[in-house]
């Protein structure tokens, strides 16, 4: 009876057990469960806010007749043409994973009255810099109805320009409007605050871009407004860490010119930027459908940012987009243009309803707009033959190592200014070019340009003397040149006064960039247009440049130019937002310009700016490279030190310092001296959670390095908390089983 009892009184206290254990872990994943429900319920709303400081008014003049003029530090200033000219804030926000939009609000409260009587400077309209015949563009002149009206302009509080997604983030883009105006009486308001409230339904969008890649986050977090949705996109750092991260970038081209671009990959992989070749014929395509799906495949499957076309469009065809535009003239303007946008841009499609335009505004994933953000950062060597591959990579490799070697030429940067006309401040080019030195706020918005105390910055204005093609070939030949930002009349084979031909007059060892206002010169559809003659027809000229397809434009009267905001864009990723490598500065260019797409001809500039050049190429390579991902323990418990150690190369072997985020908030000094390539170890401990860790380096000179790919760490893992339960039962059913127990 005794050894029964003891039976008994071991059944209760495993029964006790096992039911304390179950309740335990009942109310432990029920809590879980709670949590991601609460998050998910959250995730239902967004409020987003936007907050304003009391704007500026000025009195300006157009053609002799006065206007008022408003703006904040914040904004820019558009309107259509004619109509009064205001602050406008362009609003990026993230939405959360796989979740879309119901219903979008608004608020604008508090209005600050700012008086009356005000005449609201009308809005230009754009013109193409090649036009010519300026005695039949008038200033812009209020529009009657409008300016007559009591009604509030603009009569709404935002417009809503789309849904775009970056490599698998939705990116919800809108135009705010924080000023009201009256016109009749010219009362003027402005709200120091916007709060644009978000109602949101779940969706299963479709996220197949969507890599897991932490430097995938961190790209979309430096385009966002709302950093802290970004959770809502739960990365698993293992893959994160070690999937994809194998090929940075793909050079594409045939099987005649493939060996050709050998030396360029080589050259690429020993600096560390691993690159591959393949062909058409490697990948049985023979049209930009099957070369795009392509391109798709290997983003998604080894980890691509950048794409090098090794061919023009006779060798690898571009798609040729159709775009509408709007100038002064009473007929609107449309084209079709050769546009490798649809090589970067790989989302949905860009003809939905199947006509013979592609790239319409309704051309995209249910007829909304084509994707607009880029997944890959696309360039083009437009070569037909092995002489014209070995013409480019022979320059684009002499820039690389004349950057490495810090060779003077590298500081010197000529602005070429053309007359286009008599249209007021626009009738120069100058104007314009002038705005690309250091920071300007001109037209109502900041732009941080070429920096006046690093480059030495010559300016050849039509404004203040002539200039000519021989002035051009001069500075060219004396190797004294390395950017080129020119503004002027052009046409596909002529360009900053030089012809196709005269291209060849110029011998220069150092190779230069070229970025160009001018109309048609980039062009590549046409029979051999300039930009090609300056980037693969010649061992000399330029190893890259950036050029339009069609029409660049400029407004009259002002200097707010279509062609100008990008070139303004495109110089402030640079210098303003670290972005060197020159694909990634001229997309960057376009997506600051996106939440303005339906403005006259951004669209029309925003498909044509084509990269004549490797989009690897970085304007910056006097910083060290990137460190190694840390190495150290991954898991471990809370509040314990571990060891993490990193390296990395100075290409002037100059000493580092290093910089650690710990990412849990703590961010290290930097530590250092320490010899180029020596290893560099740190020592820290962690609360319970999971964060990643990642590491920059600087030289004595000051230059950074990128961040480096992040090591996830774990203290300890959530798993391992649940496997301890399992453990446990397991345990309690082994003892069980040992003593017969029947419960």
């Amino acid at each position: 009876m005794k050894g029964k009892k003891k039976i008994n009184s071991n059944k209760i206290i495993a029964k006790s057990i096992l039911i304390t254990l179950s309740l335990l872990m009942i109310s432990i994943f029920s809590n879980i469960s709670l949590a991601n429900t609460e998050k998910i319920q959250n995730n239902n709303y967004i409020n987003q806010t936007y907050k304003f400081n009391t704007p500026t008014i000025e009195k300006i003049i157009i053609k002799e007749e006065i206007y008022d003029r408003i703006s904040f530090s914040n904004t820019i200033n558009i309107g259509e043409p004619n109509e009064p000219c205001l602050p406008v804030k362009g609003a990026y926000i993230l939405l959360p994973k796989n979740y879309d939009i119901n219903k979008i609000i608004v608020e604008r409260n508090n209005a600050i009255y700012l008086g009356s009587n005000y005449v609201i400077e009308p809005t230009s309209t754009p013109i193409p810099i090649s036009k010519q015949n300026s005695d039949t563009i008038n200033p812009p002149k209020p529009k009657k109805e409008v300016y007559a009206s009591t009604n509030q302009y603009p009569n709404q509080n935002y417009t809503k320009i789309g849904i775009y997604r970056f490599r698998g983030y939705s990116i919800l883009v809108l135009e705010l409007y924080p000023v009201k105006y009256y016109p009749k009486n010219g009362e003027l308001y402005f709200y120091p605050e916007l709060i644009v409230n978000i109602e949101m339904f779940e969706n299963e969008n479709d996220n197949s871009l969507f890599r897991d890649l932490l430097r995938d986050e961190k790209e979309v977090l430096s385009k966002i407004d709302n950093p802290n949705v970004i959770d809502s996109y739960i990365l698993n750092n293992e893959i994160s860490s070690y999937g994809l991260d194998d090929l940075n970038l793909l050079i594409l081209t045939t099987n005649d010119l493939r060996n050709s671009f050998n030396e360029l990959k080589n050259y690429h992989n020993a600096e560390g930027i691993n690159t591959e070749i393949v062909t058409l014929e490697e990948i049985n395509a023979n049209n930009p459908e099957n070369i795009r799906e392509y391109i798709r495949e290997v983003y998604t499957t080894r980890g691509i940012d950048y794409l090098l076309i090794g061919g023009d469009d006779g060798v690898i065809p571009a798609k040729n987009l159709w775009v509408y535009g709007l100038d002064e003239e009473t007929t609107p303007y449309t084209t079709y243009m050769p546009s490798d946008l649809y090589y970067s841009c790989l989302d949905g499609p860009f003809n939905y309803d199947n006509d013979d335009k592609w790239g319409e505004p309704n051309d995209g994933e249910n007829g909304n707009d084509i994707d607009l953000f880029a997944e890959v950062y696309v360039g083009r060597a437009c070569v037909d033959n092995i002489e014209e591959v070995e013409n480019f990579v022979e320059k684009t490799i002499s820039y690389i190592h004349l950057h490495n070697e810090k060779d003077p030429y590298i500081n010197e940067v000529l602005l070429l200014g053309e007359n286009l006309g008599n249209y007021g401040i626009a009738s120069w080019s100058g104007n314009y070019l002038d705005q690309l030195i250091d920071n300007s706020t001109d037209d109502g918005y900041s732009t941080l340009g070429i920096p006046s105390d690093i480059y030495n910055i010559i300016t050849m204005y039509d404004r203040e003397q002539s200039w000519s093609m021989n002035d051009i070939i001069e500075y060219v030949n004396n190797n004294d040149m390395f950017i080129i930002n020119h503004d002027g009349h052009s046409n596909y084979h002529y360009n900053m006064r030089l012809a196709n031909d005269d291209v060849n007059y110029l011998e220069n060892d150092k190779p230069i960039f070229i970025y160009s206002q001018g109309c048609n010169a980039g062009g590549f559809d046409s029979t051999d247009c300039i930009a090609e003659s300056y980037t693969v027809k010649t061992d000399s000229a330029a190893f890259s440049g950036i050029w339009n397809a069609r029409y660049g434009w400029f407004w009259a009267y002002s200097t707010d130019g279509d062609s100008q905001r990008f070139n303004r864009e495109f110089w402030d990723a640079v210098f303003g937002e670290n972005i060197p490598e020159i694909g990634k500065a001229n997309q960057d260019s376009k997506e600051d310009n996106l939440y303005l797409i339906g403005r006259s001809c951004i669209r029309w500039c925003y498909y044509q700016l084509n990269l004549f050049g490797d989009p690897s190429v970085s304007f910056f390579y006097n910083k060290p490279k990137k460190p190694e991902t840390p190495t150290g323990q991954k898991t471990g418990e809370a509040r314990l030190e571990y060891n993490y150690s990193t390296k990395t190369t100075d290409p002037n072997n100059d000493q580092l310092y290093y910089k650690w985020d710990f990412g849990d908030g703590n961010i290290s000094n930097w530590i250092g001296p320490i010899n180029s390539g020596e290893i560099c170890t740190i020592k820290y401990q962690w609360n319970k959670g999971e964060y990643n860790i990642q590491v920059k380096a600087k030289d004595t000179n000051g230059d950074e390095s990128p961040w480096s790919d992040s090591l996830p760490i774990t203290m300890p893992r959530n798993e391992r908390i649940k496997n301890y339960f399992v453990y446990y039962l397991d345990k309690l059913f082994d003892f069980i089983i040992k003593f017969n127990l029947n419960i």
